[in-house]
């Protein structure tokens, strides 16, 4: 059904800017990178920048799941709203925008041309290859697991989970009930291997895995972009992704549940995750496989793997560092302020977009695990503990919101007079 609307709002919308290429190339511009992620705030910029490079007036207002544009002067505006599925981050289909983007802006390219330009990258395929997903999935969590402080017997149970939640998210780019379950049906399959596995092989600590296994689906991402999102005053959008990520993380409890009423409650009442030092050597393959597995499941350039893995080294170089003053408490902050001001300079002299960097650096950062385990808790009948975590992993989110933030502060903005 949402796909049939989709379908009927542009092909509305393409119809109503018919014979106007600059209107037809801003609103393509503004599609293409709603689908492959980019923030709400940054969306509305670029689609403002397209339009002013074209000699176009716009006023437009993005949310997660529509973008409404209003083309031409005063009360001889033309508006399209598309209805459109909140996209997933894709690093090639936003590299690959940027440069067209630029092209526009500097004038270098024609607006045909650089509209038949914007349709074939939206029309790029957004997923590897199904068994380099799965090898995806099984890296993130097991490195996942080792910077969580997992030992021998964490780290199998979390490849075993993050194994089967890959093949979860292949089989659900073909079966919609999966796609559409696919949270739960991940929380469930974690819960089941991990108590499986506890009873077979050897005593875990079971939250470890749970939380590894799934740690690709944890909205600690969305948590952060809707928590910057409210600060820019974009309330309606940072609402919207903020009552997403909510419902992520109930998905996945319930599949929690589920799996508990399944198996049995032996994976409750255990011993929280304990964040214990990691030795460098572990720390290094750690870092190398989330950053590599974040380069696959978002699609990244092999051009820009060495950005993506930079930026996760840049993060937790900086966590780390931070975390070992007095004010540890700012460790998150730091490490926001450090992949930031990289993100910045990147852009700036390597002509690297700044969301290639962003992404994976954040990834890192953002307190999915923590906004995880405090449903966990919830769900134990542990409310006090359970909200405290909780309001942990908000203080987290604002940290790395305001280390964004702050970063912003150490470069004059740059924008070509159009």
């Amino acid at each position: 059904m949402m796909d049939e609307q989709t379908a009927m709002s542009e092909s509305a919308a393409h119809e109503a800017l018919s014979g106007d290429p600059a209107a037809e190339l801003t609103i393509a511009f503004g599609r293409a990178y709603h689908q492959s992620g980019m923030p709400v705030d940054e969306l509305e910029m670029t689609m403002h920048l397209t339009a002013a490079a074209l000699g176009i007036e716009l006023q437009v207002n993005v949310l997660p799941t529509s973008i409404l544009a209003a083309i031409g002067p005063g009360y001889a505006q033309r508006v399209v709203l598309l209805r459109l599925e909140p996209g997933g981050v894709d690093l090639q289909r936003l590299s690959l925008l940027n440069v067209v983007f630029r092209a526009v802006v500097e004038q270098r390219i024609d607006t045909r041309a650089a509209l038949a330009e914007v349709e074939r990258i939206a029309a790029l395929s957004h997923y590897a290859p199904a068994p380099l997903t799965i090898a995806a999935y099984c890296l993130l969590s097991v490195g996942v697991a080792i910077l969580i402080g997992g030992h021998a017997g964490e780290i199998a149970a979390s490849a075993i989970i993050g194994i089967a939640v890959g093949g979860l998210s292949v089989i659900g780019r073909s079966v919609t009930v999966v796609d559409r379950l696919f949270e739960v049906l991940a929380g469930f399959v974690a819960t089941v291997v991990v108590t499986g596995y506890s009873h077979v092989m050897a005593h875990i600590a079971v939250y470890i895995p749970i939380v590894a296994g799934v740690v690709a689906l944890l909205p600690g991402l969305q948590l952060t972009e809707a928590l910057h999102e409210l600060a820019s005053r974009n309330v309606v959008a940072g609402t919207a992704r903020l009552g997403s990520a909510v419902m992520t993380l109930l998905s996945l409890g319930c599949g929690f549940a589920l799996g508990i009423a399944a198996v049995g409650p032996s994976a409750l009442h255990l011993d929280p995750i304990v964040y214990a030092p990691v030795p460098f050597p572990l720390l290094a393959l750690a870092v190398l496989a989330i950053g590599s597995s974040i380069a696959i499941l978002q699609n990244a350039r092999l051009a820009d793997y060495p950005w993506v893995l930079g930026a996760c080294i840049v993060a937790e170089t900086a966590y780390r560092f931070f975390a070992a003053l007095p004010g540890y408490q700012v460790a998150t902050f730091g490490g926001a302020l450090a992949v930031g001001i990289t993100a910045k300079i990147a852009s700036r002299y390597a002509r690297v977009p700044e969301t290639i960097l962003l992404i994976p650096g954040l990834l890192i950062l953002v307190p999915g695990s923590l906004s995880y385990e405090s449903i966990l808790y919830l769900l134990q009948s542990k409310a006090t503990d359970g909200g405290g975590i909780a309001v942990t992993a908000i203080v987290a989110a604002v940290e790395i919101v305001s280390g964004l933030l702050l970063s912003q502060l150490f470069f004059t903005p740059v924008r070509k007079r159009v």
